[in-house]
């Protein structure tokens, strides 16, 4: 490293993704505003993953950790460890960040200078087809725009969306509050739902852009959306062990609020989603408990029909349920 400080780090670990890292590398080379550094940890020390960055470090702004593989958070944590900017960013090595990314990022820094944190919204996409409609903040249930003059509360958290995980957040803030990522078992599925509540529970400002800055995957399987009914199960359990320890500690009427709806929603899905794998098993007696108990949550015309084919023509549900299953698995 040299002694010069950077505006950015950007962070990003490496495993098993030699076919996608050196894109998201070329999204932060492609930057319309240059006072960065980017970190790459090669967590897990691969032959393989050097050869695909090691040719990058010819600019000198990219620089290379090698060590053995410690995860996604030991990962993160040992290039925040090499990082020097002033405002750290998490990349991962299969998303990208939009060439104003860091330019957008500054405006905002410069115009509010007590922010700790700003956020931004982004799109997923894929590579073998068209980009699935929406953006992050709008799928995953943005309540109100996002409005940089308005510095997010834990209302606004609690009742999600999560703010967008590549965000620039400033570096003694990082180093205080321990980093995005947790090695806590009870919230490694949700760290970065832990950590910005923690932000704002410490009184730092965080504000949103609703710039659409940054891209993402989601593979089968991954954290953000198991497809497994256990790791759902315990991704819920965590969410709402989170939630619950940060409203316990504002007691304020409007987190409690936000956590009813939040938690009545979650057990609602929930409950769906033991009852759809209720009937992958064909047990139909089990499929109509957990029904009942979606319906008495949120009633719907949708949990309606479901119902009332489980009490007259189960057989034809299940049907149902399974070519609903053969049309998404395409």
């Amino acid at each position: 490293m040299n002694d010069r400080t950077p505006t950015f780090s950007f962070l990003t670990t490496a495993y098993l993704t030699e076919d996608t890292v050196g894109r998201a590398i070329g999204s932060v080379l492609d930057q319309t505003y240059d006072d960065w550094e980017l970190v790459v940890v090669d967590n897990g020390r691969s032959d393989a993953m050097a050869a695909v960055v090691a040719p990058f470090t010819v600019d000198p702004r990219v620089h290379l950790v090698r060590q053995e593989n410690r995860g996604a958070a030991g990962g993160i944590a040992a290039a925040a460890a090499h990082a020097t900017g002033r405002w750290l960013v998490v990349l991962n090595s299969d998303d990208h960040v939009a060439p104003t990314f860091a330019a957008r990022m500054l405006e905002v820094v410069d115009a509010y200078p007590d922010v700790a944190a700003v956020t931004c919204d982004a799109v997923r996409f894929s590579d073998t087809g068209a980009d699935p409609p929406g953006s992050y903040l709008e799928t995953a249930g943005q309540r109100r725009p996002a409005d940089p003059d308005r510095p997010l509360t834990v209302a606004d958290v609690v009742d999600g969306p999560c703010p967008y995980y590549t965000s620039a957040v400033r570096h003694d803030v990082w180093e205080s509050s321990g980093g995005m990522t947790s090695l806590r078992p009870d919230t490694s599925k949700v760290s970065d739902l832990d950590f910005w509540l923690r932000l704002l529970l410490a009184g730092h400002e965080v504000r949103t852009v609703p710039d659409r800055l940054g891209r993402f995957r989601i593979e089968a399987g991954s954290v953000s959306r198991p497809d497994d009914d256990a790791a759902a199960d315990e991704l819920d359990d965590q969410l709402e062990g989170v939630l619950r320890r940060a409203v316990e500690q504002t007691g304020a009427p409007e987190d409690r609020d936000a956590l009813d709806r939040v938690l009545a929603r979650r057990h609602r899905e929930r409950a769906v989603r033991h009852g759809r794998a209720a009937l992958r098993d064909r047990e139909t007696a089990r499929a109509r408990e957990h029904y009942r108990e979606a319906w008495r949550l949120r009633p719907s015309g949708r949990l309606g029909v479901v119902r009332a084919g489980l009490r007259v023509a189960p057989w034809l549900v299940l049907l149902a349920h399974r070519a609903k299953r053969r049309r998404d698995r395409r």
